[in-house]
């Protein structure tokens, strides 16, 4: 059984996938006659991928993403064809939770002005967690872990899923199709949705029309759940006062694009996921990865992370 190495591997990592008779290769040493024989693809390059699914004959069964969104990934081929994915959902979700809270405590104390303040002038027109309701789309892992964070500097975290489904940890969750409700409750917004065509600009102009002095607009999920314009025109017309986005459309953003204009939002640059070490990321990202291997070895299953291809999560 033949794997790709696209993420990195640590000795341990390979010398257990040699203890299952898996053999490894990497972007850099692979030749074009072991294309076709790859099983396992370790994270995804799209030039060799290209490849791959070009090839008639490829044996490729199972795809770990390095992410948790699969946005970038030719779902419909890989439907077509029988190949699985796994995504990397959960694996980030702790430090990505305190990237959240970071962004409301720098509005919600007075950081912001003091950032940039250079002289003496106390700024006072602060808020407390519990002052500011939050609203959080998306209820997996990512969304718990937020709305943990929040509870324990006892603030109030509501929820919007798919259906509706309650989910321990937050005070109360709304179907999509009914998320006005959670809405005028909150005054902080987190959108955590994936990257679908069922998401694409999301939060639009009848989304920001909705809203009243909304506090906080951040944005962790997907740059393309939201209209960026529309928040712009959101943010002048005080209709949001601050919005702290660590993803953003297109990526990087081009030199003075509006977004970098604005005092009012804070841009993070698609690194709300960061630690301080990287193999912290590739060893995380392998566990997950051997949480499935050995059922895929012995019957080709999967337990956990599998992506429905239809929905894009």
């Amino acid at each position: 059984m033949l794997l790709l190495s696209v993420k990195a591997l640590t000795s341990e990592n390979y010398e257990l996938l040699s203890s299952y008779g898996i053999d490894v290769v990497t972007p850099d040493t692979i030749t074009a006659n072991q294309i076709a024989d790859i099983m396992i693809s370790y994270g995804w390059d799209n030039a060799i991928g290209e490849k791959i699914l070009a090839d008639p004959n490829a044996k490729l069964k199972w795809i770990q993403a390095q992410s948790a969104g699969v946005d970038y990934l030719p779902l419909s081929l890989l439907k077509a064809r029988g190949i699985t994915v796994t995504n990397a959902s959960g694996l980030k979700a702790l430090p990505i939770a305190q990237t959240v809270l970071s962004y409301i405590l720098y509005f919600a104390r007075g950081l912001n002005v003091y950032a940039t303040r250079k002289h003496w002038e106390p700024f006072t027109n602060q808020y407390l967690i519990n002052e500011l309701p939050v609203l959080i789309f998306g209820t997996g892992r990512i969304g718990k872990q937020i709305a943990s964070h929040i509870k324990a500097f006892g603030g109030t975290v509501y929820g919007v899923n798919t259906s509706g489904r309650a989910v321990p940890g937050f005070d109360a969750v709304y179907p999509i199709s009914n998320y006005q409700a959670g809405l005028a409750k909150a005054r902080v917004v987190v959108d955590g949705l994936p990257g679908t065509a069922d998401t694409a600009d999301f939060f639009d102009t009848r989304f920001f029309e909705q809203v009243n002095q909304l506090f906080l607009f951040i944005n962790i999920g997907r740059g393309t759940t939201l209209d960026q314009d529309a928040l712009l025109s959101a943010i002048d017309d005080s209709r949001v006062k601050f919005a702290a986005l660590d993803v953003t459309t297109p990526e990087p953003l081009p030199k003075n694009h509006p977004l970098f204009e604005r005092h009012q939002i804070l841009l993070t640059q698609h690194t709300s996921w960061g630690e301080h070490v990287n193999a912290g990321r590739t060893g995380g990202l392998f566990r997950l990865f051997e949480q499935n291997l050995t059922s895929f070895v012995n019957d080709g299953s999967f337990k956990q992370n599998v992506v429905n291809l239809d929905e894009g999560y």
